[in-house]
C-alpha cells in the first residue's frame, strides 16, 4: 500500500553574512522497511525528481525501490531556514529475512543535507543533519571558519497516510 511520511528539520541561528547563502539540498536518506529485500531498518537514498529511491541492502548491494521525493518545501524566516519533505514509498507488512522482526511504515531515521557559499571567500561546502546526533549542534563554514547555524532540533518524522 501507498504510505507517505512528513519530514521536517529546521537550522536556526543563521549568520547573518551567511543567512541567504545556506540552503537545503533536495537529497534525503532515511531508514525504510524494504518489501523488496524483505529487510527492516535499510538505509533508503533518494533526490528530488527521481522516479524511484535506492535501498542499500548490504556493503555491496544496493537495489532500486518504490520511494520518492513528492514535495521539497523551503522556508526562511529571520533567523531560521526549515525544511518540509513528503517522501511516498510502497510498504507492505512482510518478517525481516535475517532477523525475523516485523516491518513497519513508520521510519526511525532521517539525514537532510544542506549547503552553504561563503560570501567572504567565495567557497560553498556541504553539511548534514540526522535524527541520531547531539544536540545542539554547530554548523560551521568551511572556508572562514564562522559559525552559520545551529542544529538545535532534532528533525520530525511523521506518518502520513
Amino acid at each position: 500500500m501507498l504510505r507517505s511520511l512528513e519530514i521536517r528539520a529546521t537550522l536556526s541561528e543563521l549568520e547573518n553574512a551567511h543567512r541567504d547563502h545556506v540552503f537545503w539540498e533536495p537529497t534525503i536518506e532515511l531508514s525504510l522497511d524494504c518489501f523488496i529485500c524483505e529487510r527492516v531498518g535499510r538505509t533508503t537514498g533518494m533526490e528530488l525528481g527521481d522516479e524511484r529511491a535506492v535501498c542499500v541492502s548490504g556493503r555491496d548491494y544496493k537495489h532500486f525501490t518504490a520511494a520518492r521525493i513528492s514535495a521539497f518545501d523551503v522556508t526562511s524566516q529571520d533567523t531560521l531556514l526549515t525544511v518540509r519533505t513528503v517522501v511516498d514509498f510502497w510498504w507492505a507488512p512482510f518478517q525481516d529475512a535475517k532477523r525475523g522482526g516485523e516491518a513497519r511504515p513508520l521510519s526511525r531515521w532521517v539525514r537532510l543535507h544542506y549547503g552553504w557559499r561563503c560570501p567572504h571567500q567565495e567557497t560553498s561546502g556541504k553539511g548534514s543533519i540526522q535524527t541520531n546526533m547531539r544536540r545542539p549542534r554547530s554548523a560551521r563554514c568551511g572556508a572562514c571558519d564562522t559559525e552559520i547555524a545551529v542544529d538545535a532540533e532534532v528533525p520530525s518524522i511523521r506518518l502520513l497516510v
